[in-house]
């Protein structure tokens, strides 16, 4: 869990302890902090900085990654953005390249972007001599919000999402949320999803807050964002306190990513880069689940329109991209990587879903139950057959 109230240390950043099961990590943040950042990394006394990043955020904020080397020796990794980057050829090229480059133990991969970064790092700072020293500095909302508060690093099989992957401890995250004001619309709104995602399954008490930002209509502001970044904390970390590995209470962080996973990689085979956001399409995720909890009598009808209300607010079109089918998901989700939580059943497979806001179904300890294939289809095609009421904002 975080620690329960804010300290600054010698750098006037904010800090909170972060505790997920028998493992422990600082995360720092404040506004236009880079150059304290740099000077926190060198306090390690790295002899070589690995930079993981991908392209667009490499030339977006190439005087960032200066200043946060300083005089370090630094080898900058990088990539072209997307789901591309968290394949087994992308990982082995980059540790292949670092190794080349006269990496030791005493290097310290920095992971500079968004999730699909952050996990590529993480698999490499685990794998390089058995485990080098990781930081996260995250440039996205969805990853300062979601990602690095958690131990899991993956990349993608060829058969699904996050398949491929281990459980590694940064020494410390860093971020900067002035960094976030400078996001494109689609991808501030994204990371906004996950935070909802918390305050739906696990702190509806923040819900009033999140309304709050929403309806103030100016998410990019260093308040807002400072305030989301802290309740993202404090909501993620009250459910793996006690579960290092997210397989236990943890994974009530799953809520609409089995279908959300799903949407995203149908959406992206058809698309490409077109294809939605992480965020957006776990917001669908969450409807789809919404929807399967309704009709098993868990949410009433105002907890669904209040799902409705969220998702819509943060700009994401409740229907089914165009490009992707019903029956294109369903396939996808026969291979959700929950599969072997809950003993096999035929034609189910395990979702997280709410009884109410904050409260989820449970098959004995675990907040997980097995949903029949005819359940999702019925919930898929409610959201297939969703008109827009506004433009979409985040696909």
């Amino acid at each position: 869990m975080a620690s329960n109230s804010l300290s600054r240390d010698e750098s006037g950043l904010r800090s909170r302890t972060i505790v997920i099961g028998d493992r422990s990590f600082p995360y720092h943040f404040g506004r236009d902090c880079v150059a304290e950042i740099g000077a926190a990394i060198a306090e390690l006394r790295p002899d070589k900085l690995v930079f993981v990043t991908d392209d667009d955020v490499a030339a977006r904020y190439r005087h960032h990654l200066d200043t946060l080397a300083g005089s370090i020796p630094a080898l900058i990794l990088s990539h072209p953005s997307g789901e591309s980057m968290k394949t087994l050829t992308c990982l082995s090229s980059h540790l292949e390249t670092a190794l080349r480059a006269g990496v030791t133990r005493r290097s310290v991969v920095v992971s500079f972007g968004g999730g699909v970064p952050g996990n590529l790092a993480g698999l490499m700072a685990n794998l390089l001599f058995r485990g080098v020293r990781l930081v996260h500095v995250p440039t996205t909302t969805i990853a300062a919000m979601d990602s690095v508060l958690s131990l899991k690093q993956a990349i993608n099989s060829g058969v699904g999402k996050n398949h491929l992957g281990t459980y590694y401890s940064p020494e410390a995250v860093f971020t900067d949320v002035e960094l976030f004001t400078t996001l494109p619309e689609r991808e501030l709104r994204s990371g906004l999803c996950e935070m909802a995602k918390n305050c739906l399954a696990i702190q509806p008490s923040a819900l009033a807050g999140l309304r709050e930002v929403i309806a103030a209509g100016d998410m990019a502001s260093p308040k807002s964002l400072l305030w989301l970044l802290d309740a993202s904390i404090a909501a993620k970390s009250a459910v793996t306190r006690d579960d290092t590995f997210e397989r236990r209470e943890g994974l009530v962080l799953e809520y609409g990513h089995t279908a959300g996973h799903a949407i995203e990689i149908c959406d992206h085979r058809a698309r490409g880069v077109a294809g939605l956001p992480h965020g957006a399409a776990i917001a669908l995720g969450m409807l789809v689940a919404a929807h399967i909890s309704h009709a098993r009598g868990g949410l009433s009808d105002d907890e669904v329109s209040v799902h409705y209300e969220i998702v819509t607010g943060l700009g994401v079109e409740p229907a089914l991209p165009a490009a992707v089918g019903v029956d294109d998901v369903l396939a996808v989700i026969a291979d959700d990587n929950k599969k072997g939580y809950l003993p096999p059943r035929p034609d189910t497979v395990p979702f997280v879903l709410l009884r109410s806001l904050g409260r989820p179904e449970r098959t004995g300890d675990l907040p997980l139950v097995p949903v029949a294939v005819r359940e999702i289809r019925a919930a898929l095609d409610v959201i297939a057959q969703q008109s827009a009421a506004a433009p979409v904002a985040v696909g």
